[in-house]
């Protein structure tokens, strides 16, 4: 795989391997699951934790690299569900490493910010936390 799906493949593992949902790159999730996506939030279920990676610090002459994830949450219609899903992924990468995701060597994750999104189209609230993971991007002209 490349860099960012690397990244975004290890931690949705990573996720789900603590119990925080089910991660199937397939995209295919039942109703009473919490769904971890990378890209796109879809439809159903209606808990989803959806991971996407951007770029914040790359170096000019290393292979040290910053690079944002966003974390966007959704639960149900009580506002306190996706703050508790929110507060679950927190507690468990803000922080966190040392992580090797891949080829993807990650010294550490820790949150920068985070909101409310509000409601959706069907009432379900949502939120967005951005973390970022300092980490090591090879590139050819780094070598």
């Amino acid at each position: 795989m490349t860099y960012t799906a690397d990244l975004l493949d290890g931690l949705a593992r990573h996720l789900a391997e603590h119990g925080l949902g089910t991660y199937r790159p397939d995209g295919t999730y039942t109703p009473g699951e919490t769904a971890i996506t990378i890209a796109a939030t879809p439809p159903m279920p209606d808990r989803v934790i959806c991971l996407s990676a951007y770029p914040v610090v790359e170096s000019s002459l290393l292979t040290d690299t910053t690079t944002g994830i966003q974390v966007r949450t959704r639960a149900s219609s009580d506002p306190r569900e996706v703050d508790a899903l929110d507060d679950q992924v927190l507690d468990l990468l803000h922080g966190a490493g040392p992580f090797t995701w891949g080829a993807v060597p990650v010294q550490l994750l820790y949150r920068v910010s985070a909101a409310s999104i509000g409601a959706d189209a069907s009432g379900r609230w949502e939120r967005t936390s951005n973390y970022y993971a300092r980490a090591h991007r090879a590139a050819p002209n780094l070598e």
